[in-house]
């Protein structure tokens, strides 16, 4: 049975979709069920009365068309999670001086939006969406006592209907609470990636109950001023664009439904909603629709039962009667889909080393990444992997968070391709990527994870005049995540050790006074950060030793007193630092201290030996030298020297960061 954890998958399908230019189809989605119980909320009313008391016996209710035995009644106000969704696109072939105020507009949508809110109880919740050229989320699901200000709003764009409805109804609900979308609507969409029957299918399958209010006075005013400005104006032709969108109308003259309203209304209805239009001189608003649902909300019943004499899989048609009495209106979902298992096939034979695009998807899929790292490590043509890959579109169609972090672990050897094309080729598939790993809505834990894999890469590679461009592009998104400023600092840093990655280097040899404080300006916003400020300052001050400031070099090694380092590599290079500084300050006897301390944090380092060695030398201890020269030669440890890996930044990292990611992917 299809559970609400596909919800997330299907939102980034649909940003997905907004971004390659074509439609996805929604996967189905069950309403409220378990395998063996069935929950369904239903409202009754008698005309505007909402009715109450009654019990299971009242009820006649049939699964495909057989009756069933209601197990349970309950008459509860569960809590709420409301997501009202406002109209703010613009007339498509309005003319460029008729601009509608963004103040005013964002005050009347605040005063709205506030009234609605008075109506909420305190452990209710609610979450603001706009229509315009993209889907706005105006704030996220949060609790009603902390209702923020509107402080951004895009308005009198183009109208993503379809996408923004898509966006609302997929909003995952927790099995306590009831999720209720209210979207107001002139009725025009001219720019989403899906179309009203997608909207309708997703609603369907949806946990939302859906109530579509028609804003047909709004967009009477946008038909009669075109009518006006091409008559009596001249302008036939929209002139704030060269162009005019398709539209997809709701409603027809004299507001007769469209083909699309029919399918927008049988999604609301199918969801236990309607859509409102105006009746007479009557034309619902947001306020009233809500008022008419939280009534019914206080006074609905909750029917559990257990599906007896139906078959178990395929969509089951549900219809709820008060036979009773018939004037009662009864509204409840009009079904739920159970999923019947595909017959499994034959398991694929993994081999060992997977070589072809095929067999390392099936590895992947099946969760054998060592076998899939020594595939990739071994692929001789990289490039010819990732067109491959590109061509043969997702292996994984229900996963696209699998896709994009595949996508990663495919491009890490064309990362590190000593062919430059093979790089070139890799940083477009890339850049595309991370594109479509945009939430549609707002950055989420995926996006940050899948940013945070491909620079710890990139920086491994230290080739940092590519990878400036994708730690701006995650700092875009992520401005304050401490690990991606530390990254913009790395890659600075990087570009004078490379010196051979553009314009940074004086006459001298030195870096250039521009490059010394861009280096340091962006160690220093890291340094701000309490998850990045001892790896910064350790950063920092050995770039400071590099062009001889040792006593700066000191002080940001100083930096923290006695705060104790966590990380082992960190603790290892700041007491190597240390005694390198030290001794260009001629403080030898704590300069070997130091690198004694180094010694303790990874005995079998090199750099620390051979430091030390040389320090005994300058003392004239040669003895002493020569025997730890000897030590050095002998000793067979397989400690990986940190040292090795400093110019990598944050590439000791990657392994964590992609197992993070593939269980995010799951």
């Amino acid at each position: 049975m299809t559970g609400r954890a596909g919800l997330v998958l299907t939102v980034l399908a649909v940003g997905a979709a907004l971004l390659r230019g074509h439609a996805q189809t929604p996967p189905a989605q069950t309403f409220r069920t378990g395998i063996e119980l069935v929950i369904v909320d239903v409202s009754v009313r008698d005309h505007s009365r909402a009715v109450t008391g009654l019990r299971a016996e009242d009820f006649v209710l049939t699964d495909n068309g057989v009756r069933q035995r209601i197990e349970s009644v309950e008459a509860t106000a569960v809590p709420i999670d409301l997501t009202l969704v406002v109209d703010l696109s613009g007339n498509p072939a309005g003319v460029w001086n008729t601009r509608p105020s963004l103040a005013r507009t964002t005050a009347a949508i605040q005063a709205e939006v506030s009234e609605v809110a008075k109506m909420l109880r305190p452990d209710d919740r609610i979450r603001l969406l706009a229509i315009d050229t993209r889907v706005q989320q105006v704030w996220a699901m949060q609790p009603v006592a902390s209702l923020p200000a509107i402080t951004r709003l895009e308005i009198d764009g183009m109208a993503a209907l379809y996408d923004t409805l898509a966006a609302a109804l997929l909003q995952p609900v927790e099995p306590a609470r009831r999720h209720v979308v209210i979207a107001r609507t002139k009725g025009l969409d001219t720019i989403s990636s899906i179309d009203a029957g997608a909207v309708r299918a997703i609603a369907e399958r949806s946990d939302a109950l859906l109530h579509v209010v028609a804003m047909e006075t709004a967009l009477d005013n946008d038909m009669a001023l075109r009518g006006f400005q091409c008559q009596f104006m001249g302008f036939c032709w929209p002139t704030r664009r060269s162009w005019t969108p398709f539209e997809h109308r709701l409603f027809g003259p004299v507001h007769q439904m469209l083909p699309d309203g029919e399918a927008l209304a049988g999604g609301a209805e199918a969801t236990g909603g309607v859509l409102h239009k105006a009746a007479m001189l009557s034309v619902p608003t947001l306020t009233s629709t809500f008022r008419t649902v939280f009534d019914d909300f206080r006074s609905s019943y909750v029917l559990r039962y257990t599906p007896r004499e139906v078959p178990a899989g395929g969509w089951h048609t549900i219809e709820v009667r008060v036979p009773g009495f018939r004037s009662y209106i009864v509204r409840s979902r009009r079904g739920y889909l159970v999923e019947e298992p595909a017959p499994a096939p034959a398991p694929a034979v993994i081999p060992k080393i997977p070589r072809t695009l095929g067999e390392l998807t099936t590895a992947y899929g099946r969760e054998a990444y060592r076998q899939v790292m020594a595939g990739l490590r071994e692929a001789r043509d990289p490039e010819r992997l990732l067109r491959d890959f590109e061509r043969a579109g997702n292996p994984w169609p229900a996963a696209p968070r699998r896709e994009a972090a595949f996508a990663l672990e495919v491009a890490e050897p064309a990362i590190f391709s000593t062919r430059r094309e093979t790089r070139e080729t890799v940083y477009e598939f890339l850049s595309r990527f991370s594109r479509l790993v945009r939430h549609p809505l707002e950055p989420d834990l995926f996006e940050r994870y899948w940013h945070f894999t491909l620079l710890t890469l990139l920086e491994g590679s230290i080739r940092p005049a590519a990878a400036e461009a994708f730690v701006e592009r995650a700092l875009e998104r992520f401005p304050d995540e401490p690990r991606f400023v530390l990254s913009r600092a790395i890659v600075t840093d990087q570009r004078w050790a490379t010196r051979v990655e553009g314009p940074v280097t004086g006459a001298d040899g030195l870096p250039t006074p521009a490059h010394v404080e861009a280096v340091r300006s962006r160690y220093a916003a890291a340094i701000a950060l309490r998850d990045t400020a001892i790896e910064a300052n350790i950063r920092l001050a050995w770039f400071l030793h590099r062009i001889e400031r040792h006593d700066d070099a000191l002080a940001h090694l100083s930096a923290g007193g006695a705060q104790p380092i966590a990380d082992p590599t960190l603790r290892y290079l700041r007491q190597l630092f240390l005694g390198h500084v030290l001794g260009a300050l001629g403080r030898h006897d704590e300069a070997m201290e130091a690198y004694r301390g180094a010694l303790g944090v990874v005995p079998g380092a090199q750099s620390p030996r051979v430091a030390l060695m040389n320090a005994l030398v300058m003392r004239g201890d040669h003895a002493g030298a020569e025997a730890l020269a000897q030590q050095v030669q002998l000793d067979a440890s397989d400690d990986l020297d940190p040292w090795w890996m400093y110019w990598q930044g944050q590439y000791r990292l990657n392994s964590l960061a992609m197992t993070r990611l593939r269980e995010l992917s799951r």
